[in-house]
């Protein structure tokens, strides 16, 4: 069973099924103009995948995103300047995680020079501004061509290759293992139309977050007082999965909280690295 799945459908009735049967991360949308309102992710079902102890991934494809014609570095600012606000107010995303920004056709090279690679400027203009929002990571889903295109100029951190193989460049790119998801065949799980993805064991950071905590931490210093150890977990509850074991006395960097759980950053960069149950933590000396 795939452990992540793209979907253009609403997934909030089928999540307990979904985590049965595997699924440790659903990709969900952002879009500024869509002919189907269903498509985009709102709040409420952000933190219903978070409550099932699943994660979130975020891909922007707008009303023409099939098409040369949603593709210019003015769509590319402003789809990500809404991207980038969307994802902060109403899904709460962290800051370093990812949004995707999805090419889906087969564009040609002229296109890709003419019209892809000036949409993804306008991205990083509109995810550079000084404006009090996180900063957030760039993804390309597109064909082999196109992820490599981005890459290669330095305007995508992250591919996600089509599963179209006949598109341009697929099997070159895929053979690369420079995607960090994989695009396949689309099935039905848990009643629910969706595409399963590989992902990367050689990249296995694809940017997929737990929403509802868009703060980073805070930074106060605080210490692991729990003598068997403190459980770092991927989200706020008990049904994440366990990253590692924090051993008594490590130091941490406890920021946003909830329901008794804090988010923590371990490696001391600024970003979080999971979180652990508050009461197990007492302010560093």
């Amino acid at each position: 069973m795939p452990a992540v799945v793209d979907t253009s459908n609403v997934t909030t009735a089928r999540l307990s099924c979904l985590r049965g049967a595997g699924v440790r991360t659903v990709i969900r949308y952002y879009a500024r103009d869509t002919r189907n309102p269903a498509k985009v992710v709102r709040g409420p079902e952000a933190r219903a995948i978070a409550s099932a102890g699943m994660k979130l991934g975020a891909v922007h494809e707008g009303r023409l995103g099939d098409r040369i014609a949603g593709f210019s570095e003015e769509l590319g600012f402003a789809d990500a300047r809404h991207s980038r606000t969307y994802a902060f107010n109403e899904i709460q995303q962290p800051a370093t995680t990812a949004i995707y920004f999805g090419v889906d056709f087969d564009a040609s090279t002229a296109q890709v020079n003419n019209n892809i690679i000036p949409y993804f400027r306008g991205v990083g203009r509109a995810f550079a501004e000084t404006n009090g929002l996180p900063t957030y990571r760039v993804g390309v889903y597109g064909s082999g061509r196109v992820c490599r295109a981005l890459l290669t100029a330095g305007l995508a951190e992250l591919a996600w290759l089509a599963q179209s193989t006949g598109w341009a460049g697929h099997a070159a790119f895929l053979n690369s293992r420079d995607w960090v998801l994989n695009q396949l065949m689309p099935q039905t799980l848990c009643s629910l139309d969706c595409d399963p993805d590989e992902t990367n064991p050689q990249r296995p950071d694809f940017g997929d977050f737990v929403p509802g905590f868009g703060a980073q931490p805070s930074g106060d210093a605080m210490v692991v007082n729990a003598s068997s150890g403190l459980r770092l977990r991927a989200g706020p509850g008990t049904q994440f999965d366990v990253i590692r074991v924090l051993p008594l006395g490590t130091r941490v960097m406890a920021g946003v909280r909830s329901d008794g759980w804090v988010m923590v950053d371990v490696n001391g960069d600024g970003t979080s690295d999971g979180f652990v149950f508050a009461a197990f933590l007492t302010p560093a000396a």
